[in-house]
Formats: C-alpha cells, structure tokens, sequence
C-alpha cells in the first residue's frame, strides 16, 4: 500500500496513523518532492523523519538514508517494517548473504529506504554501486556531525560533499535535532546544499518537564525521584564509566532492574543491555554518553543526567529522548562546577585544534550558566537556538517555583550600551571587566578603558554581572557568537530595550531549594482505576506480542496509542482508524487481537454500561452467541428499526456480521440501486418513498453502511 498511495496526507493517515502534519513537515516533504535540497532542523521526538519518509514512499526508487550509528539504523528500519515500509541497512553486523539478499531486493525494486553509514557510503566501491540505483533522494541524519560547531562533530561527515557532487541530480535533504545558528549555516557550507531551504521548528517541547538541583546526596535524590515513576523506563546519563557501573549497582540493590552502559563494554553485552531495554526488559539504564543516539524508544519517560552535559546541544538531545511519544516525561539534571573542571582537563588534554577547544570551552561554560539560570529554563534553551519567547513555560522547576524579580532595565541597559560601544567584539568575561572598570592589560590594549561605559558597573559585584549578563542571553536580548570567538552580539530585543521601547525584569542569584511539599492528591475514581488498570493489560498485551514478533513494544504501539486506546476506551474496530499511530497496516496485524483484549478486559465491569457504545456492544454480543433478530428484540425490549441501526452502526465500525439473512431476495441490491440513481441523498425520506413498501428506515441504513463498507474494502485491496 506504502508504494501505490502518493498523496503525502493520505500516507500519514495510512501508512503512520497521524490525521495531521506537524509544523513544517509538509513544506519540507513538499519541498524535497519538487527537488531541491533543504536542511530540517525540528528538536528530538519532533517528526524529522517523516520529512523524508513520507517522500519516500512517494517518488520512486530507492531512497539513501546517511545514519552515524548502527543501532540508530536497526532501530529506524524495525519502526519502519512495522509499518509495512520496505526498509533495509547495511552494516558490519550483516554476513555476506544477508547483503547479497538486500541487494538482489533493492534490484527488484522492492526497497523504499536504504540506511547506511557514512563510513561506508563513501568507499570507492559503495559510490560507484550508487551511480546505478534509481535514488530517490538522500536523506543526511544527524547532520550536525558535519559542523566543527556542532556538538558530535565527525571527520567522516565531511566528507558526505563528495558524494553530493557525485550525485549532483539527486535532491538532499539535512536532517538534525540540535543545532544553534552558527552550526546551521555551516551544515549547509559543509554538505555543499544546493540553494537548500531551511525548515526551523520550534524547540520547545511542552511534555518535557525541566529540573535542575545541586550535585549533593545525588542517590538520595534519585531514589525519591524514582519514586514517582513506578517502572517506568528512563536512563541515567553519567560521566564515567566507573559511575555508570556504581550506580546500576547501587538501583539493584534498591529493587530496580537496572543495566550500565559504556563504550569499553564487550560489544555483545552492550548489543545485549540495549536490545533488553527496548523490548522493556530492563527498566533503567545507567550510561555514558555512547548510548543514546540510536534509540528512538518512545515510551521513555524520564532522563536523569548525573553529571552535567558538556554543552546545551547535548543536553537538549539526550533529555528529548524522553516522551518523543508526546506524553508527559520528566527531566533532572545535577549540577556541581566539578563536573566543569572535569571537562576543561578533557578538552585541554585533547588533540583537536585551539580553535575547536575554545568553542568547546565557551559551551561548557554556556552549559553551566544554564544551570544556575533563575528564570524559565525553557526559554534559555530557545535564545539558545535563536528561539526567542518572552512567556514562562509553565513546566520547569523555575516556573514552578519562581524567584523574586525586580526591574532590571537599567542594567540590561548598561550592558547592552556596552556591548554596542565595542563594536560587539569582546566575550562576558571581557565585558564584565569593561563594567566594572578593571586595568588589565587586555582593556587597555584594546583602548576599552576609553569608551563611555568603562566602570559603569562599578555598583555590582563581578559574580552579579555575570549572572545578569548570562539572564540578558537567556531572555534572547543578547547572543553569543561561537564563530567569533564568543563574542556577545546584540538582537533586535537587546535593542529595544536599550534604546527604552521595552523594559526587562532580571533576577538576583538564589540558592537552590528543595522542592516544595506535594500537593495531596485526590483519590481517584472507580473510573479512573479501570483507565489505569485497563492501561497496564493492554501494555502487557503489547510486551508479549512484541516479544512474539521480536521487536520493541515501543515500535508495536507507542504509550501515546495505548493511552489514546484506554481512553475510550476502543471497543471496535472502526474505531481505530480514530487512534494516532494506529496505522492501516497495524490495524490489519493487530485490530482484532487489542480489540478482544480490550473487551476481554471490560466484560463485567460495572461502569461500561454508560460507555457510549455500550448498547451496540450488546447487540454484537448476542448477535455472536447466536440470538436471532427476533430474540434480540424481545430480549432487549428494543424496535426493529432500532436494532436494523445498530446493525448498521457495526458494519461500519468494521465488525464481521452475515448479514445475508437480514435481507430478503435482492431486496439490498434495489435499495442501493435506487439510492446511488437518487444522488446518494443524507436524507432517507426521499428514499423511501421510492422503494417497495415496507422497507423500513433500519434497513435502509443497513444497506447503505453494507455498500460503503464494501467501497472501503475496495480501495484497500487496490
């Protein structure tokens, strides 16, 4: 179906179960039809891959997916065949007639996507295979390993340009979660995009909830943590491979089932712990940042991150690996400056060049301003990526808790005047000298000492200056510019306030506090109860299936689609159509089995029968033990025509009834003749009145749901 359907809103709705596109993926999946090159930069969990995908399946041939990891490939193309998506990756783990099948299926046309790493796609013999396959496009993912600015640059990425100019009628499209401005620009100069569009989403992730606390009594504090989330999956990212292994340990021995994680592993244990995880095996997994990349497990629903991130780019892609189901998820970050003195040593040692080093230093410094923000956390992220937004969250520890504020447009004016004054060109620390008047021999070489705002900030500590200097950059009124060196630049923002046409409000530097008390909370309703019990037999449901099958539960039915199911809760086929996720191919698999285990579960239950589909529901009960119609009727106290409806009602909700029996001669074929010749009227008086009498309402409806059950069928198999 993946290959015949090409209209990209029909194939989210068929192919993944989606009504609607998220914001700029149909531009970009437009834009890449009408081939031209684009780069796609949309946070983790926020639908890049279909902007290639759904292409994909739309044009033909094959098309060429880059992915830097093979656990990120493996788990991309099981999510894809769950589909029904013809998919396929070559890498080191495949043996020989594994690659000669892939191949001989790529030759019959069979394979829509083809994953592979750019180490392999830039061997001599791997292009000259690609000159002779039909590509369809070339999708480049996690495409901020191309940029010295990025936060995971890869020689190996830099050397994708080679292939681009080898292919040069092929559109390319860029694909990232986490790249700031100066990084886009230089993905784009890297790869060699030809005129590419760029397609910025939002990197505000509203499931998220952001908290960060001091690095003190850390195990104490993820245990009460852990606390809150039952068993429900999460990581814990640390530092060393040492704690990784400490703190697995130390969540056995609380009862967690609990795995580490790291690089020096053998490399079947660590294929092992990952593969476990994702079949929801294990709960927790305690790793460095080798692990990460290649999940894209949905149902995570929380990130802990023992030691601090070495950049904000890292930070934000390894807590957006949670809730990428779009349900609610959790984050906790510890924060200690030990963490920062740790890196600095890991940088200087390095052997990369000073260049690279001082961007990895301004970042890591970044990253710990970010941490002892006293405002919305959120919105630091966004300034950030050059998303500015002035509203609090609403779920981060800071909006929950804020701190006292006070009009800090003065100040913000003091700085920016200085920033303008020196053309842009120095860093905070520089800056923070100029303010408070220092004699170094830095200012006065650079003739700072002279310009009009040197000492304007004698009034306020250096500790302060930073701190507002780092708020100034979190509300968007300044910008850091790692391409020069750090230099703090000046946005439209920045200037309104200067020049008076805005106020800002600033924050004085607290110290943590624990959080406050929980609220009670209400006790839940028999209801509710059934919801969440209900929401446990179905994941069960789900485990063993995917077990069965040997795939992620996660890739089966994510969270968000077994809560959209309970909700209900389902109990008919029809019905699924209504559920996101639950995709054409999904709901032929697996329709009738959650049904049964849906209803399974709700026979008896008292409340069902105020659920609204209650009384077809016992219609179909009877209906399957045997009952005659007239049995029914004077079972159920119910009309002819009623029940004649509720017929009708569960063929189009896609029940299998023999209906044969309900109608008489080729009494249906007349009613259908007459109201296809009559223009398909919603109105059934004009109907009636043209068929034999006695033909009631009932049968009618009947007919006409039978008809377009049949049209449905029609188009599926077709």
């Amino acid at each position: 179906m993946a290959q015949e359907t090409r209209d990209p809103s029909q194939l989210l709705q068929d192919v993944f179960g989606y009504a609607t596109f998220r914001p700029h993926q149909r531009e970009a999946i437009e834009h890449l039809l009408s081939g031209q090159d684009a780069l796609v930069i949309m946070p983790t969990g926020g639908g890049k891959s279909l902007c290639y995908q759904i292409p994909a399946l739309v044009k033909e041939g094959v098309a060429l997916v880059i992915s830097p990891l093979i656990a990120l490939m493996k788990d991309q193309v099981e999510a894809l065949r769950t589909n029904g998506i013809s998919a396929y990756a070559i890498n080191s783990t495949l043996d020989s007639s594994e690659k000669v099948h892939i191949h001989e299926e790529i030759g019959k046309g069979k394979v829509k996507l083809l994953y592979v790493s750019p180490e392999k796609v830039m061997t001599p013999p791997f292009l000259e295979y690609l000159s002779t396959l039909p590509l369809s496009l070339i999708a480049i993912d996690e495409a901020h390993c191309v940029s010295m600015w990025g936060n995971d640059f890869r020689p190996e990425y830099a050397q994708l340009s080679g292939m681009i100019q080898r292919l040069p009628d092929i559109p390319v499209i860029a694909l990232t979660a986490t790249a700031d401005p100066a990084t886009q620009t230089d993905i784009v100069k890297q790869l060699g995009l030809r005129n590419a569009s760029l397609f910025l989403g939002s990197f505000a992730r509203e499931n998220l909830h952001i908290e960060v606390q001091p690095a003190t009594q850390r195990m104490n504090r993820i245990l009460r943590f852990l606390n809150d989330h039952g068993d429900q999956p999460g990581i814990v990212y640390c530092l060393s491979r040492k704690s990784t292994e400490r703190v697995a340990e130390q969540l056995r021995k609380e009862g967690y089932h609990a795995a580490h994680y790291h690089a020096k592993m053998d490399r079947q244990e660590r294929d092992r712990v990952q593969e476990d995880f994702q079949r929801d095996n294990i709960q927790i997994i305690c790793a460095t940042i080798a692990f990460g990349m290649g999940i894209d497990k949905s149902n995570i629903r929380w990130i802990i991150h023992y030691n601090l991130p070495k950049n904000i780019e890292s930070y934000y892609q390894e807590i957006g690996r949670a809730g990428r189901d779009g349900v609610q998820a959790n984050t906790l970050l510890f924060a200690g400056f030990g963490d920062v003195m740790t890196y600095r040593m890991m940088i200087s040692d390095s052997e990369s060049p000073e260049s690279f080093k001082e961007v990895q230093i301004q970042k890591l410094d970044r990253m710990f301003s970010y941490s002892q923000a006293t405002s919305c956390r959120t919105n630091a992220i966004l300034s950030y990526f050059g998303e500015s937004r002035h509203q609090p969250c609403g779920h981060c520890d800071r909006c929950d808790h804020p701190v006292s504020s006070f009009d800090g447009t003065q100040i913000a004016q003091i700085a920016l005047s200085a920033v303008a004054r020196v053309k842009e060109t120095v860093g905070m620390q520089l800056l923070v000298d100029i303010l408070r008047g220092a004699g170094t021999r830095e200012i006065r070489d650079g003739g700072f000492d002279r310009v009009k705002t040197y000492g304007a900030g004698r009034a306020h500590s250096r500790d302060h200056w930073v701190q507002y200097i780092t708020q100034l950059i979190d509300r968007g009124l300044v910008s850091i510019d790692y391409t020069e060196y750090g230099h703090l630049k000046m946005t439209s923002i920045g200037q309104d306030v200067l020049f008076g046409r805005e106020s800002v409000s600033l924050t004085k530097p607290e110290n943590y506090k624990e959080k406050k008390p929980r609220e009670k909370l209400k006790k839940e309703t028999s209801r509710q109860a059934f919801r969440r019990e209900l929401l446990v037999s179905v994941s069960l449901w789900r485990k063993k299936r995917a077990d069965q099958e040997g795939i992620s539960p996660a890739h089966l039915l994510s969270d968000a689609t077994i809560a959209a199911l309970v909700e209900g809760p389902t109990m008919f086929i029809g019905q699924l159509e209504e559920i996101p996720g639950f995709s054409a191919h999904k709901r032929q698999l697996y329709g009738k089995e959650i049904i049964q285990a849906i209803r399974s579960y709700c026979n008896g239950q008292e409340w069902i029968k105020s659920f609204k589909g209650a009384t077809y529901l016992e219609t179909l009960d009877y209906l399957h033990a045997g009952v005659s119609l007239q049995e029914i009727i004077h079972a159920r106290g119910l009309g002819q025509e009623t029940l004649y409806g509720h017929l009708a009602w569960l063929v189009e909700q896609g029940e299998e009834l023999d209906i044969s029996s309900h109608f008489t001669g080729d009494e249906q074929s007349v009613i259908i003749s007459k109201w296809l010749e009559l223009g398909q009227p919603e109105s059934l008086n004009t109907v009636i009145q043209h068929l034999p009498e006695g033909t009631g309402y009932g049968k009618i409806k009947l007919a006409i749901a039978v008809w377009y059950r049949a049209q449905k069928e029609d188009v599926m198999i077709n």
